[in-house]
Protein backbone atom coordinates (compact mmCIF):
# COMPACT_ATOMS: atom_id res chain seq x y z
CA UNK A 1 0.00 0.00 0.00
CA UNK A 2 2.59 2.19 0.77
CA UNK A 3 4.87 1.60 -2.30
CA UNK A 4 1.06 2.16 -4.03
CA UNK A 5 1.02 5.45 -2.85
CA UNK A 6 4.26 6.34 -3.53
CA UNK A 7 3.46 6.61 -7.31
CA UNK A 8 1.61 9.67 -7.69
CA UNK A 9 4.72 11.13 -6.11
CA UNK A 10 7.49 9.61 -8.25
CA UNK A 11 4.81 10.61 -10.87
CA UNK A 12 4.78 14.37 -9.87
CA UNK A 13 8.35 14.63 -9.55
CA UNK A 14 8.98 13.53 -13.35
CA UNK A 15 6.51 15.66 -14.24
CA UNK A 16 8.13 18.63 -12.33
CA UNK A 17 11.29 17.95 -13.71
CA UNK A 18 10.42 17.18 -17.44
CA UNK A 19 6.93 19.12 -17.83
CA UNK A 20 7.15 22.60 -15.42
CA UNK A 21 9.09 25.76 -17.33
CA UNK A 22 9.47 29.63 -15.81
CA UNK A 23 8.50 32.06 -18.27
CA UNK A 24 11.17 34.54 -19.25
CA UNK A 25 9.35 37.10 -17.72
CA UNK A 26 9.90 36.01 -14.28
CA UNK A 27 13.86 35.84 -15.04
CA UNK A 28 13.70 38.94 -16.33
CA UNK A 29 12.03 40.28 -13.40
CA UNK A 30 14.34 38.52 -10.93
CA UNK A 31 17.45 39.90 -12.62
CA UNK A 32 16.32 43.39 -12.72
CA UNK A 33 15.48 43.24 -9.08
CA UNK A 34 18.80 41.69 -8.09
CA UNK A 35 20.59 44.87 -10.15
CA UNK A 36 18.20 47.51 -7.99
CA UNK A 37 20.28 46.21 -5.33
CA UNK A 38 17.43 44.59 -3.50
CA UNK A 39 18.07 42.35 -0.70
CA UNK A 40 17.08 38.73 -0.49
CA UNK A 41 15.18 38.97 2.82
CA UNK A 42 12.65 41.62 2.05
CA UNK A 43 10.74 42.37 5.61
CA UNK A 44 9.64 45.26 4.48
CA UNK A 45 6.10 43.54 2.95
CA UNK A 46 3.87 46.35 4.52
CA UNK A 47 1.47 46.71 7.50
CA UNK A 48 -1.73 44.64 5.96
CA UNK A 49 0.53 41.57 5.31
CA UNK A 50 2.14 41.72 9.23
CA UNK A 51 -2.04 42.22 9.98
CA UNK A 52 -2.69 39.05 7.96
CA UNK A 53 0.44 37.28 8.90
CA UNK A 54 -0.81 38.04 12.81
CA UNK A 55 -4.16 36.55 12.31
CA UNK A 56 -2.85 33.36 10.97
CA UNK A 57 -0.57 33.08 13.57
CA UNK A 58 -3.67 33.37 16.32
CA UNK A 59 -5.44 31.10 14.35
CA UNK A 60 -2.87 28.01 13.89
CA UNK A 61 -2.25 27.85 17.77
CA UNK A 62 -6.03 27.34 17.51
CA UNK A 63 -5.70 24.69 14.86
CA UNK A 64 -4.70 21.79 16.39
CA UNK A 65 -3.90 18.33 14.78
CA UNK A 66 -6.87 16.61 13.28
CA UNK A 67 -6.25 13.61 14.75
CA UNK A 68 -8.32 14.79 17.97
CA UNK A 69 -10.99 14.97 15.90
CA UNK A 70 -10.62 11.46 14.40
CA UNK A 71 -10.17 10.64 18.40
CA UNK A 72 -13.33 12.61 19.06
CA UNK A 73 -15.31 10.60 16.36
CA UNK A 74 -14.50 7.52 17.53
CA UNK A 75 -16.07 8.60 21.06
CA UNK A 76 -19.24 9.65 19.47
CA UNK A 77 -19.06 5.76 17.80
CA UNK A 78 -17.93 6.25 14.59
CA UNK A 79 -15.82 2.89 14.89
CA UNK A 80 -12.43 2.23 13.70
CA UNK A 81 -13.08 0.31 10.46
CA UNK A 82 -15.07 3.36 9.74
CA UNK A 83 -12.57 5.94 10.27
CA UNK A 84 -10.57 5.96 6.45
CA UNK A 85 -14.30 5.92 5.02
CA UNK A 86 -14.81 9.28 6.89
CA UNK A 87 -11.32 10.42 6.44
CA UNK A 88 -11.81 9.98 2.89
CA UNK A 89 -15.52 11.55 2.91
CA UNK A 90 -14.06 14.60 4.27
CA UNK A 91 -11.47 15.01 1.67
CA UNK A 92 -14.14 14.33 -0.76
CA UNK A 93 -15.35 17.45 0.51
CA UNK A 94 -12.64 19.43 0.69
CA UNK A 95 -11.82 18.68 -2.33
CA UNK A 96 -14.90 19.65 -4.41
CA UNK A 97 -15.36 22.40 -3.01
CA UNK A 98 -11.45 24.10 -3.61
CA UNK A 99 -12.85 24.99 -7.64
CA UNK A 100 -15.80 26.99 -6.08
CA UNK A 101 -14.42 28.19 -3.29
CA UNK A 102 -11.68 29.88 -5.33
CA UNK A 103 -14.13 31.33 -7.37
CA UNK A 104 -15.86 32.87 -5.30
CA UNK A 105 -12.96 34.43 -3.87
CA UNK A 106 -12.30 36.15 -7.06
CA UNK A 107 -16.09 37.37 -7.18
CA UNK A 108 -16.15 38.37 -3.72
CA UNK A 109 -12.76 39.30 -2.04
CA UNK A 110 -10.28 36.72 -0.62
CA UNK A 111 -10.61 38.44 3.07
CA UNK A 112 -14.27 37.48 3.30
CA UNK A 113 -13.83 33.66 2.04
CA UNK A 114 -11.20 33.79 4.55
CA UNK A 115 -13.59 34.88 7.11
CA UNK A 116 -16.64 32.44 6.03
CA UNK A 117 -14.04 29.49 6.60
CA UNK A 118 -13.25 30.56 9.65
CA UNK A 119 -16.62 31.01 10.41
CA UNK A 120 -17.26 27.28 9.80
CA UNK A 121 -14.45 26.47 11.90
CA UNK A 122 -15.80 27.58 14.78
CA UNK A 123 -19.37 26.02 14.58
CA UNK A 124 -17.48 23.01 12.96
CA UNK A 125 -15.32 23.20 16.70
CA UNK A 126 -18.38 24.30 18.96
CA UNK A 127 -20.09 21.24 17.44
CA UNK A 128 -17.71 18.56 18.05
CA UNK A 129 -17.67 20.19 21.82
CA UNK A 130 -21.19 19.29 22.10
CA UNK A 131 -21.71 16.08 19.62
CA UNK A 132 -23.42 13.16 21.42
CA UNK A 133 -24.13 11.36 18.47
CA UNK A 134 -22.80 9.33 15.78
CA UNK A 135 -24.09 11.12 12.58
CA UNK A 136 -23.02 14.48 14.39
CA UNK A 137 -19.47 13.10 13.65
CA UNK A 138 -20.38 12.54 10.16
CA UNK A 139 -21.50 15.93 9.75
CA UNK A 140 -19.13 17.85 11.23
CA UNK A 141 -16.81 16.35 9.13
CA UNK A 142 -18.40 16.71 5.74
CA UNK A 143 -18.72 20.28 7.40
CA UNK A 144 -15.47 21.00 8.21
CA UNK A 145 -14.28 19.88 4.26
CA UNK A 146 -15.85 23.03 3.57
CA UNK A 147 -13.81 24.98 5.53
CA UNK A 148 -10.83 23.92 3.86
CA UNK A 149 -12.51 24.63 0.53
CA UNK A 150 -12.98 28.24 1.53
CA UNK A 151 -9.68 29.02 2.89
CA UNK A 152 -6.67 27.18 1.82
CA UNK A 153 -6.16 28.67 -2.27
CA UNK A 154 -7.87 32.14 -0.57
CA UNK A 155 -5.14 32.53 1.81
CA UNK A 156 -2.44 32.18 -0.54
CA UNK A 157 -3.99 34.32 -3.07
CA UNK A 158 -4.62 37.13 -0.33
CA UNK A 159 -0.35 37.10 0.20
CA UNK A 160 -0.21 37.36 -3.46
CA UNK A 161 -2.78 40.28 -3.47
CA UNK A 162 -1.05 42.02 -0.44
CA UNK A 163 2.69 42.17 -1.49
CA UNK A 164 4.61 42.55 -4.50
CA UNK A 165 5.37 40.08 -6.99
CA UNK A 166 9.73 40.18 -6.58
CA UNK A 167 8.61 39.98 -2.53
CA UNK A 168 6.00 36.90 -2.89
CA UNK A 169 8.97 34.59 -2.29
CA UNK A 170 9.55 35.91 1.15
CA UNK A 171 6.21 36.79 2.30
CA UNK A 172 5.36 32.76 1.74
CA UNK A 173 8.42 32.18 3.30
CA UNK A 174 7.03 34.31 6.52
CA UNK A 175 3.49 32.78 6.36
CA UNK A 176 4.35 28.81 6.58
CA UNK A 177 6.78 29.95 9.40
CA UNK A 178 4.26 31.51 10.96
CA UNK A 179 2.50 28.10 10.81
CA UNK A 180 4.97 25.74 11.62
CA UNK A 181 5.82 27.74 14.84
CA UNK A 182 1.73 27.17 15.75
CA UNK A 183 1.60 24.14 14.70
CA UNK A 184 3.04 22.47 17.65
CA UNK A 185 1.93 24.44 21.25
CA UNK A 186 -1.33 24.49 19.12
CA UNK A 187 -1.68 20.50 19.17
CA UNK A 188 0.07 20.62 22.90
CA UNK A 189 -2.60 23.18 24.30
CA UNK A 190 -5.12 21.24 22.87
CA UNK A 191 -4.04 18.05 24.10
CA UNK A 192 -3.45 19.30 27.76
CA UNK A 193 -6.84 21.46 27.96
CA UNK A 194 -8.51 17.84 26.58
CA UNK A 195 -6.89 15.38 29.37
CA UNK A 196 -7.13 17.95 32.26
CA UNK A 197 -10.48 19.55 32.04
CA UNK A 198 -12.52 18.12 29.03
CA UNK A 199 -12.72 17.82 25.08
CA UNK A 200 -15.69 20.15 25.27
CA UNK A 201 -13.36 22.84 26.92
CA UNK A 202 -10.52 22.04 24.37
CA UNK A 203 -12.89 22.68 21.39
CA UNK A 204 -14.35 25.78 23.00
CA UNK A 205 -10.46 27.11 22.86
CA UNK A 206 -9.94 26.61 19.53
CA UNK A 207 -12.65 28.54 18.48
CA UNK A 208 -12.40 31.33 20.61
CA UNK A 209 -8.64 31.61 19.32
CA UNK A 210 -10.05 31.19 15.61
CA UNK A 211 -12.83 34.11 16.63
CA UNK A 212 -10.23 36.15 17.86
CA UNK A 213 -7.88 35.70 14.65
CA UNK A 214 -11.16 36.56 12.51
CA UNK A 215 -10.76 40.19 14.65
CA UNK A 216 -7.88 40.43 14.15
CA UNK A 217 -8.39 39.41 10.09
CA UNK A 218 -10.78 42.62 10.00
CA UNK A 219 -8.36 44.93 10.59
CA UNK A 220 -6.42 43.80 6.82
CA UNK A 221 -6.85 46.21 4.77
CA UNK A 222 -5.94 44.63 0.94
CA UNK A 223 -5.44 47.32 -1.50
CA UNK A 224 -6.29 46.02 -4.84
CA UNK A 225 -10.07 45.83 -6.23
CA UNK A 226 -10.56 42.15 -6.06
CA UNK A 227 -9.60 42.12 -2.13
CA UNK A 228 -11.96 44.59 -0.76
Amino acid sequence: MFLFAALPGVLSVIVLVLGVRETPGHARAAGATKKAGVPSLDVSLGRAFWTFLASVLLFTLGNSTDAFLILRANQLGVSVALIPILWAALHVVKSAASVPGGALSDRFGRKPLILAGWAVYVAVYIGFGRATETWHAWALFLAYGTFFGLTEGTQAALIADLVGQARRGTAYGWYYLAVGIGALPASVLFGLIWDRVSPRAAFDVGAGLAFAAALVLLAVRPQGPADA
